[in-house]
């Protein structure tokens, strides 16, 4: 479980029951501050339940200011429906974090306004500082975004040449049925750094990568600020077929352990 308490002094332990129902100790050294912070590191649905829990008994303990960093908003790719039979899953998980009345709710990078506009007392992270220390790192010369909602978040940050990709999607599938660049000459014989906010399976970046080097890019990398463990089963990682040499997150789905045998996957440590 990665849900904890910021203090040196007080700790979560989670377990189960053999019916995987839970066993939650909240541990503490001394008695339980006004004022705390639960923080959130996504990695399966589970979770929820846990932090209900957790919060709940941080309020019945008298805690009356209770703050949530999550900087990966579970849920936030689905922030609309198109069909009828499609059960808009972020606004029910927006209900329930705002029914445990947080103080402030951080993340980072989210998915889209929809999110920031269902959280109550949402607070967005600055990922400017992040993503400039992955350009000093990777030192690109052109930065592309993979469409363009992406580049209008983006493209004002920094001051360097950037550009983005054009695509037509199957909703239902996810499927990309068609790519091309906005201005192909900008990345000719140039060193690219793609950015977004998430990846799941990476199918979007692989195609980046693919058109990048098509249009003569010499050398590509990606930051992504969430990258789901999904991307592992994906080509991105896969320098011959993807044409990409780095990836950076500044958040990981998954565990260190899982990270360090993806060779060009890289940990961006400035939030923590």
């Amino acid at each position: 479980m990665s849900i904890k308490l910021l203090s040196d002094n007080d700790k979560i332990e989670i377990g189960s029951f053999p019916d995987n129902t839970h066993i939650i100790h909240v541990e503490s050294e001394k008695q339980l501050s006004d004022s705390i912070t639960i923080k959130w590191k996504y990695e399966t649905d589970e979770e929820l339940f846990s932090l209900i829990c957790i919060t709940r008994y941080l309020q019945d303990q008298g805690v009356s200011k209770i703050d949530l960093s999550m900087p990966y908003i579970p849920n936030a790719r689905f922030d609309r429906v198109n069909n009828q039979d499609e059960v808009f899953t972020l606004k029910y998980f927006a209900e329930v974090i705002n029914s445990l009345h947080f103080n402030r709710v951080y993340v980072l990078d989210a998915h889209s306004n929809v999110s920031l506009a269902l959280i109550n007392n949402v607070v967005q992270l600055d990922v400017k500082p992040v993503i400039q220390h992955v350009i000093k790192t990777f030192k690109p010369e052109v930065l592309f975004m993979p469409d363009e909602g992406a580049h209008k978040r983006y493209g004002a940050m920094f001051n360097l040449p950037s550009t983005f990709g054009i695509k037509t999607r199957d909703w239902r599938t996810g499927d990309i049925k068609d790519y091309f660049l906005a201005e192909p000459g900008i990345v000719n014989k140039k060193k690219v750094l793609i950015i977004d906010d998430i990846s799941s399976r990476g199918g979007t970046f692989y195609h980046a990568g693919q058109l990048l080097h098509d249009h003569g890019a010499k050398d590509i990398g990606l930051y992504v600020s969430h990258c789901e463990p999904t991307i592992a089963k994906g080509n991105v990682f896969v320098t011959s077929k993807s044409h990409i040499t780095h990836v950076y997150t500044a958040d990981p789905l998954w565990k260190p352990e899982e990270i360090d045998k993806k060779s060009i996957l890289n940990k961006v440590n400035i939030l923590d």
